[in-house]
């Protein structure tokens, strides 16, 4: 069987009840905190509200748009699933809880593999946008009734099509809005097409001239199984802050210091690979709310300014007021890499079973190659941090170590229970008087963390968004 047949006979055959409770929790959570992203964003994404059509697919596509627009959102392995999942779910199984709930968990489990399947490759986390094709359809259809067979052919005609983002349009301007919004529209069109008996080409995903082979680098078709056995919604993370995961702790750290901004002489942020690469291609978004989303200098900086970072401090207005504070503080804030919290990250997967290692080695200088083309330079590591490497055979045993660790199986070897996508760092800010203050920073809400402690971190970005908690839930 292809994938869409796979996918759309597991969806289509789920219920609640075969889904562990702890996995349920999380998804309920998910929606909440999607419902508080909508919130928080609802004034930037108020034209994308306004161009929005009547009916679900409407819903589906405003409620995107809003909840993408600041990056307060969640996201599991691999992808920013809630997105599409949820607003698909809630726009097509109305006043049907169970329905709802459901077709959210099979759209995460959908999605997520997808996203992992295409991680080698020109697009992923929030820029991921073809996995919201998929997801949108099984949302979708799960709410309309579809059976197995009917909902095998709305992934299959969602992803006839693939969206293929380009780089200029979501690093700075508001178009970034549209990353969730327009695929999770086409993925329900898609199961509406299928309702009313369209086929879709059921191997768009597994062919040669498929999906996996155009959309990556590196295709990992190892990562598309063990649907109902392994719940990728279970290692759900939800973010305390509007931006990247990946500066999620800066800015807990930098808020937790106390420090006045005017007292700031440099604050230096020792962090691993993922958040530097970021903070190379946030340089492009400028003092724009993704702009600040994709750098932790702008953030550390904004948060020091205001003593806290929600959405308020994302708007044009607030920006344009404390453009010059802005820049000149996050102009003393220097973001370095450090091989040991590189190390770290990587730990907190390559313990849970995940890797790299079907990926075959007759693979990686097709990936060099296409990365090149693409201009994709900043993933690569300066020649200094490699000559760093090269120059402390602990840190090569480590890496060698973890790259040989984890499943060659895909997702067979995953035990989501223990998988943690943490991003560790140091902020070490040094004061006008001389003194120095030094922390780590903090991840509450992230992966493997308590549900409870998941639950209070999205409540309290209810009630920064002005949402009450009981009635978004009601």
């Amino acid at each position: 069987m292809t994938f869409c047949e796979q996918a759309g006979s597991w969806a289509a055959s789920l219920s609640v009840a075969d889904v562990p409770e702890r996995v349920l929790e999380r998804a309920r959570i998910q929606r909440l905190s999607m419902l508080s992203a909508a919130a928080a964003g609802e004034q930037a994404a108020r034209p994308f509200a306004a161009v929005a059509p009547a009916g679900p697919l409407g819903e589906v596509f405003a409620g995107a748009a809003a909840s993408i627009a600041h990056d307060w959102d969640d996201y599991l392995y691999m992808g920013h699933t809630g997105h599409s999942s949820v607003w698909a779910s809630r726009a097509f199984a109305p006043g049907d809880e169970e329905r709802a709930l459901g077709a959210q968990v099979a759209a995460n489990e959908v999605a997520g593999r997808l996203g992992a399947a295409l991680l080698i490759g020109p697009h992923n986390g929030q820029f991921w946008s073809s996995i919201h094709c998929a997801s949108g359809a099984v949302a979708a259809g799960i709410g309309l009734g579809l059976d197995g067979e009917r909902l095998g052919h709305a992934l299959a005609i969602a992803l006839y099509q693939p969206p293929y983002g380009m780089w200029p349009g979501f690093m700075g301007p508001p178009t970034k809005l549209l990353t969730a919004a327009e695929p999770a529209v086409q993925g329900a069109r898609a199961a509406m097409l299928a309702a009313e008996g369209v086929d879709g080409p059921l191997d768009v995903v597994d062919s040669s001239r498929g999906l996996l082979r155009h959309l990556s680098f590196a295709p990992r078709p190892a990562m598309l199984g063990e649907l109902g056995r392994v719940w990728l919604t279970d290692t759900l993370a939800f973010k305390p802050f509007p931006g990247c995961a990946y500066l999620q702790p800066a800015v807990e750290a930098a808020l937790r210091s106390g420090v006045a901004p005017q007292e700031v002489e440099e604050a230096v942020v020792d962090a691993g690979y993922l958040t530097v690469t970021m903070e190379r291609l946030g340089r492009e978004g400028g003092l724009t709310p993704v702009g600040v989303n994709f750098s932790t200098a702008r953030s550390v900086a904004i948060a020091l300014i205001a003593g806290r970072l929600t959405h308020e401090e994302l708007s044009d207005d607030w920006l344009a007021r404390h453009a010059v504070e802005v820049r000149e503080l996050a102009a003393r804030v220097r973001v370095r890499h450090d091989w040991a919290l590189t190390l770290a990250t990587a730990r907190g997967v390559v313990d849970a079973g995940a890797s790299v290692r079907d990926v075959p080695a007759r693979a990686w200088p097709r990936v060099l190659m296409r990365m090149r083309e693409l201009g994709m330079s900043e993933a690569a590591l300066p020649l200094r941090e490699l000559g760093e490497l090269a120059r402390h055979p602990g840190l090569r045993r480590e890496v060698r170590a973890l790259l040989r660790a984890g499943s060659a199986r895909g997702l067979s070897g995953l035990d989501t229970s223990r998988l943690r996508m943490t991003f560790p760092c140091r902020v070490r800010i040094r004061l006008r008087s001389g003194q120095v203050v030094e922390l780590e920073g903090d991840e509450p809400g992230a992966s493997a963390r308590p549900v409870d402690e998941q639950r209070a971190v999205v409540e309290a970005r209810c009630r920064a968004a002005s949402l009450e908690p009981a009635v978004a839930t009601g």
